[in-house]
């Protein structure tokens, strides 16, 4: 059973910030920096920059003429932090993060009321003492982890790319894998699967892992379905931070489920075995497994509900969450054979011969009722005229529904259409993102690599927003209070790159055999490390291809190069390739 993981477990450390970015009839607001006195009179009010995004307490070292009331508004961005009015109804499940101190005459240290994700932190005296503000800090926390993966390559947005990646998840390892640090705060099924995806080439994380699907399992409800939110599992931060209310106490939002998150948590517990070998975790909740995918083969593509049983992205019409029928029918066939490869692998032959039956089924009944990927005539919906997106045809792909070939192909096509929907939430650019790089289109997955993440960078993101709407540069499309701007499940550079440009993937458990398909695309060089339950794998590149793979003892590589035929490399050696 899944252990609590307490604040007294997690790593601690002060960061000071590092620069005044807005401030109103305050005196010398810059002094504070430099453990002068900055002098707040009622009304006044000076903004904090960390520099980047933290999640933690705030502490101030001030002195009040009088007893007071200081309020800090913390925000991820400027805009954020300026918001003096919350922008929510009073009912809504969601408000802007403020923090409300009543303050004593005298010297001393003042605290925030509970943790916070944020990057500005404005702090507004409202009286009727003044503040003398001498110093400033935040004390960062996160789960322990040590950094072992790395990679750089011939483009600098790329490697900022990847770097933001790796500071969003070390922020969203905490008790469990958070889904956004500021705003949820909670283990959400389909932000884990990425989550994990990208913190094990970072950290090779196993433990977190662990913890997140046995909670997930805990909620489990009777027809073998899981709740989206392992809310019953304690799986929210709160009541640290109480203005979503008491989340220990069961409730509508525990009980919710979807469909394509139920997918994804039985694709991530094989994934979880194939990269840390750990089996044991898999038999203990094979139970769980077998319900999900009983409940899985009961979907119905017609009746599902888009944004109440399954999601697959945001969009911009609506600004609310939006789903794929034909996007979830392929995801469950793709689901079904990835259980079918975990119930091989524990000695179920029955149950693997089972979800091969379904995968079957259901790659057949998508391409019935939804129309032709290999045509990029796949549609979102039953109706003839309904919408067609990247998110159904790379989830097609995914399934095997869909070869390389025919994804090259169908590529130009889908890409000239401007009526195609194309992902704006993070998880699903990820997935797009997998099937361009699985089908060999990597020039043009590190184009669109460069235009999601470079759209973050160039509006100074120091982590990974939850979405993007590039049609209008600079907005991420959400309100700006109730926006994410660090969310793990858009953290695929960090997952990403590793695997499809060093071409770094396991094969079976464990990382006892990998393939290796090193693929630069327009990249003059890469290098990096992987770690693994063996040892770090790292691998230079040079175009040609040409380059050098250390490959720890234990694991055993087939090199798969252009125009060449396989060639199976022997661990605790270093080979040299070109």
């Amino acid at each position: 059973m899944a252990q609590a993981i307490t604040p007294a477990a997690l790593v601690y450390t002060p960061r000071e910030p590092r620069a005044i970015a807005h401030a109103v009839a305050a005196l010398n607001p810059a002094a504070c920096l430099a453990r002068g006195e900055t002098l707040l009179r009622p009304g006044a009010s000076v903004v904090l920059d960390f520099g980047e995004e933290l999640v933690g307490v705030i502490e101030l070292t001030a002195e009040a003429d009088g007893a007071t009331t200081v309020e800090l508004i913390e925000g991820e961005d400027l805009e954020e932090a300026l918001l003096v009015q919350d922008p929510f109804p009073p009912d809504h499940w969601y408000h802007q993060p403020r923090d409300i101190l009543q303050v004593n005459p005298g010297r001393q240290t003042l605290r925030n009321q509970g943790r916070r994700a944020f990057r500005f932190v404005n702090v507004i005296v409202h009286g009727p003492g003044a503040l003398r503000l001498s110093g400033a800090r935040a004390i960062l926390e996160h789960a322990p982890v040590t950094d072992r993966g790395h990679f750089h390559c011939s483009d600098p947005l790329l490697n900022d790319a990847w770097a933001i990646s790796r500071r969003t998840m070390r922020l969203c390892m905490q008790g469990f894998y958070e889904d956004g640090v500021k705003r949820d705060g909670m283990l959400w099924i389909g932000d884990y699967r990425v989550e994990f995806l990208c913190a094990w080439p970072l950290f090779a994380d196993a433990a977190l892992a662990r913890r997140s699907l046995e909670m997930f399992a805990q909620c489990r409800h009777a027809n073998g379905s899981l709740s989206a939110v392992a809310l019953d599992a304690g799986g929210h931060l709160y009541p640290r931070v109480s203005y979503l209310g008491d989340l220990s106490t069961h409730g509508g939002l525990h009980e919710w489920v979807l469909d394509n998150y139920c997918a994804d948590f039985v694709s991530s517990i094989w994934e979880y075995v194939l990269y840390t070998g750990d089996t044991t975790l898999a038999r203990e909740l094979a139970p769980v497994t077998r319900g999900v995918l009983e409940h899985l083969a009961r979907v119905d593509l017609v009746a599902a509900v888009p944004g109440r049983t399954f999601i697959t992205d945001n969009q911009p019409e609506t600004k609310d969450w939006w789903g794929s029928r034909a996007a979830l029918g392929y995801q469950l066939a793709a689901t079904f054979g990835d259980a079918a490869k975990l119930a091989e692998h524990l000695g179920d032959s029955s149950l693997a011969a089972q979800c091969g039956t379904w995968r079957a089924a259901r790659l057949q009944e998508t391409a019935e009722k939804f129309g032709s990927p290999a045509q990029a005539a796949l549609r979102d919906d039953l109706p003839a005229g309904a919408t067609r997106s990247w998110h159904a045809h790379a989830a097609a792909f995914l399934a095997g529904a869909l070869d390389a070939a025919q994804l090259q192909s169908v590529h130009p096509r889908l890409q000239a259409d401007a009526a195609v929907r194309r992902p704006m939430a993070g998880f699903m650019e990820f997935y797009l993102l997998q099937a361009w790089l699985g089908a060999g289109l990597v020039r043009e997955a590190l184009d669109e690599m460069r235009s999601y993440y470079g759209q973050m960078l160039r509006n100074g993101a120091t982590t990974t927003w939850e979405l993007v709407y590039r049609r209008e540069p600079g907005i991420d499309h959400i309100q700006p209070a109730g926006r994410s701007h660090c969310h793990g499940w858009s953290a695929g550079p960090a997952c990403l790159l590793p695997a499809y440009i060093l071409g770094i993937t396991p094969t079976s458990p464990g990382y006892r055999t990998v393939d290796l398909r090193p693929a630069l695309g327009d990249l003059t060089g890469a290098e990096g490390v992987v770690p693994t339950p063996h040892g770090d794998i790292r691998v230079s590149l040079q175009t040609g291809p040409r380059g050098e793979v250390v490959l720890p003892a234990g694991i055993t590589a087939t090199l798969h190069l252009p125009g060449r035929p396989a060639t199976t490399l022997a661990g605790g050696r270093t080979h040299v390739f070109g």
